[in-house]
């Protein structure tokens, strides 16, 4: 079978004239599984069959076998719940028929190209951009969390119809190693290889830029390796063999001798790209642009299709935070509802059944760890997400089901540092004895300092608070489903602070941007967190402080931060007596909706003094009654 395997994907050609792929997965190309194989706009059969689960419409799925091999080389639409990715879609398609004709430069791939800036956000190329390559007519085609597989469906169904470009820049499959247990690293640079054999036909007179999969996290962390091996694949495949193709391999720019990432060059999840990060790409592909260019573009502004809304009419033009009024953020009655707690009262019943049945982690409540549970947290991560115990991607269930992060071991052992940290947190919450004030979040708390990384709390804090027994449970990259996990091993076990500070979320709206998480599932992730507190720890008040803007608030991972605290408001949850909620959105923005960038240490995510003054100042505001009513 394997053999067969290997002959057929070897066999792969082009038909020219139909400007079609022949794809290697025989009962597609028959039509045995999607209805509607190329063209827009689509059937309604086509449509019932792209708004089922990606999982369900896998190759092998309609037969009822396991084919991970198959499942990055062939055609699959993206799926992020409901008509969200398609919609997504569609108005690419909108746009690439708004601009067709030649264009200099086509972009395709996933968040990493999207992030050059897309006709999805502002439509603006990025300064890196801009500096560099200005003069270009450039059409960017990425869609954050896509994988080889979705960019094939998408180049067959209206994704480039119409298009001339002289040079085309594709970088996927950094979505596929989520999936690198089942599908193995040669499957996932075939993918890579497909989407070049796919550009191939559709555009003979055009140059091909491959640019291999950007390095993120760091060595040890599977995730990292399986982008270094199926580089390596990449490179077996020979792709520039073909004159017309190009291969570009930035691991050395974006990698320290060490191996370890460049951390400039990426954004605070270690995988986006920072601005300087940009630059950086930027600056290797202009050579190869002024090689198949000249320095000559066409120029001339690209059209941004107009917004429409569910009825068909024109939207009007974005505030200074869009919004998608086609796709209205909601959330289901289920959610605003109190959320069940398991017989025993020891622990909430999560929203994915069987993580309740213990059909995931060996030890879902406790402190310390069992060997088995021990065992557990060391995989990485992305191993232990709900849906891969069985082979499917459920993204809406990352951020509402408890996971231990993961930190690899600096000792380069195979343990988890971030396992260390947390059991620093539990030790210095039993040193304290009484504790007045409990910070719990990510390194935004962490910065606070007092936490487990031994810094001194910082003079912002000392000013307001220097006077309460506080402790800092920040783990710097935390999300939401980490401190659920925290919550139910240990983290407040003995303790009733009589102030629970909790901020988290801005780390999962990149999983909203990237991944297709839906933004109802962030909000229900911290309503969560709020339930979990109150089961551990009744006496306690608690202040949820709404996520601090980030990034830019008009695009991107900084408007997803946006749509999260919308509907956390949507949420109420201070109808709870116990519960406060904090906003701090207005005295970290301008009057246009920009960052107040003075106020943070990096110009758009972590704080500097000054933003931990006004921080402080807020939540003293908040904090001192309910300090003041619980010494009475």
């Amino acid at each position: 079978m394997k053999t067969r395997l290997t002959v057929t994907l070897l066999a792969i050609w082009l038909s020219l004239s139909a400007q079609a792929v022949v794809y290697p997965y025989e009962p597609y190309n028959a039509g045995e599984m999607d209805p509607q194989k190329t063209g827009w706009p689509l059937t309604a059969e086509e449509r019932a069959w792209v708004l089922k689960a990606e999982h369900d419409r896998r190759p092998g799925r309609e037969s009822s076998k396991h084919l991970p091999a198959l499942w990055p080389v062939v055609p699959s639409a993206g799926f992020w719940g409901g008509t969200s990715w398609l919609d997504t879609h569609e108005k690419l398609v909108d746009y690439v028929r708004a601009n067709p004709g030649p264009c200099d430069v086509l972009l395709v791939g996933d968040s990493i190209t999207q992030q050059w800036g897309s006709p999805l956000d502002t439509g603006v190329l990025n300064a890196a951009w801009q500096k560099h390559f200005a003069s270009y007519r450039t059409i960017n085609l990425g869609i954050g969390g896509d994988k080889s597989q979705n960019v094939l469906w998408r180049l067959d169904h209206g994704g480039v119809e119409g298009l001339q470009p002289k040079v085309v820049v594709v970088m996927i499959g950094n979505n596929n190693m989520f999936f690198v247990p089942e599908t193995g690293v040669e499957a996932a640079a075939k993918g890579v290889q497909m989407c070049v054999t796919n550009l191939r036909g559709k555009f003979p007179d055009a140059e091909i830029i491959a640019a291999k999969i950007l390095p993120c996290h760091a060595p040890g962390v599977d995730f990292y390796e399986n982008i270094r091996k199926t580089n390596a694949a990449i490179e077996m495949l020979k792709l520039a063999s073909d004159p017309k193709v190009h291969v570009l391999d930035l691991w050395g720019d974006f990698t320290n001798a060490d191996g370890s990432i460049r951390k400039p060059l990426f954004g605070s999840d270690s995988i986006h790209l920072s601005l300087d990060g940009y630059a950086v790409y930027a600056a290797r592909l202009k050579p190869l642009f002024d090689q198949f260019l000249g320095g000559k573009g066409l120029g001339g502004k690209v059209n941004l299709p107009a917004k429409r809304t569910s009825a068909g009419l024109p939207v009007p033009p974005a505030a200074s935070v869009p919004t998608d009024t086609s796709v209205p953020d909601a959330v289901s009655d289920a959610v605003l509802k109190p959320t069940e707690r398991t017989a025993d009262g020891k622990a909430l019943v999560y929203p994915y059944a069987p993580y309740n049945l213990g059909r995931m982690d060996p030890q879902l409540v406790g402190w310390p760890l069992t060997a088995a549970e021990t065992e557990w947290v060391t995989r990485g991560e992305f191993l232990r997400k709900p849906g891969h115990e069985v082979q499917k991607h459920l993204p809406d269930m990352w951020f509402v089901t408890p996971t231990a992060g993961h930190w690899p071991a600096k000792d380069g052992s195979t343990g988890n540092d971030w396992l260390k940290h947390h059991g620093t947190s539990i030790g210095k919450v039993k040193a304290a004895g009484r504790v007045d004030i409990a910070l719990i979040g990510d390194s935004i708390t962490q910065g606070w300092g007092g936490g487990w990384d031994g810094a001194p709390f910082n003079p912002a804090w000392q000013k307001h608070f220097g006077e309460q027994q506080t402790v800092n449970l920040g783990i710097g990259g935390d999300r939401m489903e980490h401190i659920l996990w925290r919550l139910d091993h240990g983290a407040l076990d003995g303790a009733s602070p009589k102030v629970i500070v909790l901020m988290i979320g801005v780390n999962n709206a990149n999983g909203v941007q990237a991944n297709g998480v839906p933004v109802a599932a962030a909000a229900h992730g911290i309503k969560l967190c709020i339930e979990n507190l109150r089961l551990r720890c009744p006496q306690s008040k608690i202040v949820l402080v709404k996520l601090l803007p980030a990034f830019d608030p008009g695009k991107d991972v900084g408007r997803q931060v946006v749509r999260i605290n919308a509907l956390l408001d949507a949420l109420k949850v201070d109808a709870d007596p116990n519960v406060r909620v904090l906003d701090l959105w207005k005295d970290f923005t301008n009057p246009e909706g920009t960052l107040k960038t003075e106020l943070y240490a990096d110009k758009h995510l972590h704080l500097g003094p000054e933003g931990y003054a006004v921080y402080a100042s807020r939540l003293h505001e908040v904090l001192q009654p309910l300090l003041e009513k619980a010494g009475r």
